[in-house]
């Protein structure tokens, strides 16, 4: 029946955890990266439009945006700004825009064009493992299995433009500061080959920064490291945004698609 009430639309802070995957999605990313950048000390801005966290990094995977709800093209052209203003005021590089719903064409600007990699969900259960001669999975505790978590990460993604490794160039320089965040390395023959991170939430966990090394491919060690952050909280279901190529990996985990996401790459006009 018609209405003259504001309706709620199911997108953005104001609906609970659980109302729907999709916002669920968006607002785990904005706590989850908001709380990586403060126990970083980085620069953080939260609104009910954007979620902006800066790292002042080389690398767009450390400079953060987030939209929380559908923006109109109007409102893009002054979302685009107030990024711009909050990114400009330090020095880095790009910074890497997430957005849940569609996008107008934001190459006019000052952004490139990323993609719309799957969204893709795994209900709560169990997950067979498969032992791998040689590997094992270690989470990150200390200065030493973080810097092998971050060299491992740079090198498999890759990451190029963090290289040489510095601690703290991912991470906070206390690994585990971000008490929501949890992180493996995975080693083969004790030589650190893979990555994974989980961002546990209290509706889903966030599985993140998952890498291997290109000499550990096609062994089934990127399914064993994902499957680890999978079950960070085996209560909860999980939720990853996938590249196109490892998706069939997720699948098999049993991560199904349920949407694109659009990724933006904004750059810094200082």
């Amino acid at each position: 029946m018609e209405t003259n009430e504001e309706l709620e639309t199911g997108y953005g802070p104001s609906p609970p955890p659980g109302d729907n995957l999709c916002n669920d999605y968006s607002e785990g990313l904005v706590a989850g990266y908001t709380a990586l950048a403060e126990a970083r000390d980085q620069r953080v801005l939260v609104d009910d439009e954007l979620a902006l966290t800066d790292g002042g990094s080389p690398s767009l995977f450390v400079n953060i945006a987030v939209v929380r709800q559908p923006l109109t093209e109007e409102d893009w052209r002054r979302a685009a700004e107030r990024m711009h203003a909050f990114y400009d005021e330090v020095g880095g590089g790009p910074y890497l825009v997430f957005s849940a719903w569609p996008t107008p064409d934001l190459t006019s600007l000052g952004f490139g064009r990323v993609g719309h990699p799957p969204l893709m969900f795994r209900p709560v259960g169990p997950l067979a493992s498969t032992p791998i001669e040689g590997f094992d999975v270690r989470p990150v505790v200390d200065a030493e299995t973080a810097h092998d978590w971050e060299k491992t990460l740079v090198e498999g993604f890759p990451l190029t433009e963090l290289a040489p490794v510095q601690p703290g160039c991912i991470l906070p320089v206390d690994a585990v500061a971000a008490g929501s965040w949890r992180h493996w390395v995975g080693y083969l023959d004790e030589r650190p080959v893979a990555t994974s991170s989980a961002n546990v939430g209290s509706h889903h966990v966030d599985v993140e920064f998952v890498a291997a090394v290109e000499a550990a491919r096609g062994k089934g060690i990127g399914r064993a490291i994902t499957a680890t952050a999978t079950l960070a909280d085996p209560a909860l279901p999980a939720m990853l945004v996938a590249s196109d190529m490892g998706r069939s990996v997720y699948e098999r985990l049993g991560y199904v698609t349920f949407l694109r996401f659009t990724l933006w790459e904004g750059h810094r006009r200082a």
